[in-house]
């Protein structure tokens, strides 16, 4: 729910324009004349953020991600404002900023950005845009452009494709509907876990999490605290993961999934590389078909899974803390051949971590930018709670921690026939 600030700052916004934002006492005089004498502190802490350029420094900013985290400490040192309410503060600047509605300007850059990045509905509307504006040069420039790109997909989708085996340890999901998340009567619930329908196209998921030997084989170094060929690579962040997967495509010479540019990084979902499933994509290879709270059942033991059983779920007796990862492998599969879905360490997911929307949702992958990516499955030192195939964890993607590891996915590709 946004705050009655947030509110007041997206109808100054919309009135005024963006350029409200340089102009603090003003923006003061208008917050203090519409609050009507309330929320003295908020309006305080946010028009001090204006004087010290904190939105300037949004609105430039490619990485909202690094930005944010260093204007929160800017606050800090430089007005002597808490870390919480710097936060908070920072928080509901970049909310306003990005809710706002976009000048002709900003639409034109943007249109131009989603256009060199090869986006041919972008180009389209940017040969129309310039048309409209009587700059013929330009708007025949994409207008060809756009059509380049069409003839290209279309060649593309109708050229026959040398199909790359698909490893034995892979296993081939059958895509489907199922409904994500948790009811409100599942013990241990999160209110961060709201039912939804997704709807999922089919996908190879590896039966185990990568090991140590083969991230060794690949990189060169093994980071993982707990040593043993056959045990899952650990102590891995998101980046660590995704360079990976680009590693091992190019090895294998499949098209990497993956645009890395520094701490960007996009995603190709036309490639044939590898790469980590979605949020979406792990909970529905993880449940098999269930809808129970694990998916062997109502609960779970540490004979089925390795967490910490002194913790149990639920009224399940307690069970052994073995106090480190095992063997993949070392349990009995899901109904769908997947080990080590529940426990063991956690396991790297592509999304930038959000709350759910409630509406149905098709092959979704997250939102564009966050500050935390989603984590999935618990780990060996786990409460039982968190091995749920609902729970979802969350951590910044150059966190690395001696129980979260990853494992791979690829996609299913058409086999298409030439036109004759």
């Amino acid at each position: 729910m946004k705050s009655d600030l947030h509110v007041l700052l997206n109808r100054i916004i919309k009135e005024r324009g963006i350029i409200i934002l340089d102009k603090p006492g003003q923006c003061k005089a208008l917050l203090h004349d519409y609050a009507k004498g309330a929320l003295k502190r908020e309006i305080h802490l946010f028009i001090q953020s204006l004087e010290a350029g904190c939105h300037r420094e949004l609105l430039r900013s490619e990485k909202p991600e690094v930005t944010k985290p260093r204007l929160i400490q800017k606050l800090q040192d430089n007005y002597g404002i808490t870390q919480t309410f710097a936060e908070e503060t920072i928080t509901l600047l970049e909310a306003v900023i990005q809710e706002r509605e976009l000048t002709p300007e900003e639409k034109t850059l943007q249109l131009i950005k989603a256009a060199q990045k090869g986006n041919y509905r972008s180009q389209y509307e940017l040969g129309l845009l310039f048309k409209n504006q009587k700059k013929y040069e330009l708007s025949t420039y994409w207008f060809e452009t756009a059509a380049k790109q069409c003839m290209d997909l279309y060649e593309a989708s109708t050229t026959p494709k040398t199909l790359l085996p698909v490893p034995d340890d892979f296993v081939h999901i059958t895509g489907g509907t199922f409904i994500m998340g948790s009811p409100s009567s599942e013990w241990g619930r999160k209110d961060n876990e709201t039912q939804h329908k997704v709807t999922l196209n089919s996908f190879f998921l590896g039966k185990y999490e990568v090991t140590q030997e083969a991230y060794q084989a690949l990189i060169g170094v093994n980071p993982s605290q707990f040593k043993g060929a056959n045990l899952p690579v650990e102590s891995v962040s998101w980046f660590d993961a995704v360079t990976y997967c680009n590693a091992r495509s190019a090895q294998e010479g499949r098209i990497p999934a993956y645009i890395i540019e520094e701490e960007k990084v996009h995603w190709n979902q036309n490639a044939t590389g590898y790469r980590l499933p979605t949020e979406a994509e792990w909970e529905y290879a993880c449940r098999g078909g269930t809808q129970t709270p694990f998916n062997i059942g109502n609960n779970i033991t540490t004979e089925r899974s390795n967490y910490n059983g002194r913790y149990p779920y639920n009224t399940m007796t307690k069970g052994a803390f073995r106090q480190t990862p095992l063997t993949v492998g070392s349990f009995v599969p899901n109904s769908w051949g997947l080990y080590d879905m529940h426990g063991n360490v956690w396991e790297w997911c592509w999304d930038w971590y959000e709350a759910y929307s409630p509406e149905p949702q098709t092959n979704p992958a997250g939102p564009d930018r966050g500050s935390d990516r989603v984590i999935r499955g618990g780990s060996w030192c786990s409460l039982g709670q968190n091995l749920r195939s609902a729970n979802r964890g969350l951590n910044i993607p150059s966190y690395r921690v001696f129980d979260l590891g990853f494992r791979l996915s690829l996609p299913v590709i058409p086999i298409c026939s030439a036109a004759p």
